[in-house]
């Protein structure tokens, strides 16, 4: 009697595995090559199981991203945690952390904020999670604001210039065109605190 191969009938929360595996896979290849047919061999499902939990490939990469933005907010709190009431250094601490994560998941970050994705409310999970990070970084501000450290203004425009800055490095990082055009070894924690000391010195209240 021939054996059946079907997969055995997968328990637990299959949805996150699916998420987990897929950004593995993400990182480990890029995004053009990622497949729900391989997320499927990579959990030990059916080729069909990831299609209950994600349309399509675009939904899934929604899915991933919204895991990233998630798991930048989770840094930007702790940032905040590591230096109670000191929102300059807060701020320091939250491109530090900003840059590492970019680095350890670059195809997230291309991903998160390459324009591949709509951003509108198409996925409302992703943009929810996308709002809360940034939510974040302006709350790091409106601190320093209450506190008189951080002059005033729009604080959504101040957030934006300082998340400029830091991801314009991040990019730069992640490209390897440092090495070629600067003349010093290329030290990332250095860098990272240059750049957020040149941002906390536009940032200071007169």
């Amino acid at each position: 009697m021939k054996q059946s191969t079907a997969k055995p009938y997968h328990h637990g929360d299959l949805h996150q595995e699916i998420l987990c595996a897929a950004s593995e896979l993400l990182e480990d290849n890029n995004i053009s090559s990622l497949s729900l047919r391989a997320v499927a061999k990579k959990v030990g499902v059916s080729h069909t199981a990831p299609y209950r939990h994600f349309k399509d490939k675009e939904s899934l990469l929604a899915g991933i991203a919204a895991l990233g933005y998630d798991e930048l907010s989770v840094q930007l709190t702790q940032a905040v945690e590591s230096y109670p009431d000191d929102p300059s250094k807060q701020l320091q601490e939250a491109g530090h952390r900003y840059v590492q994560l970019a680095l350890k998941c670059p195809q997230c970050t291309q991903l998160m904020f390459g324009g591949i994705l709509p951003c509108d409310d198409t996925y409302p999970e992703l943009k929810a999670s996308g709002d809360m990070a940034f939510d974040g970084l302006k709350t790091i501000i409106e601190e320093g604001q209450a506190c008189g450290i951080f002059k005033k203004g729009d604080l959504e425009l101040l957030a934006l210039s300082v998340w400029s800055g830091i991801h314009g490095l991040t990019l730069l990082l992640i490209g390897g065109s440092l090495p070629d055009i600067l003349s010093v070894p290329v030290d990332t924690r250095l860098l990272t605190t240059a750049i957020t000391t040149n941002l906390l010195e536009g940032l200071k209240a007169n």
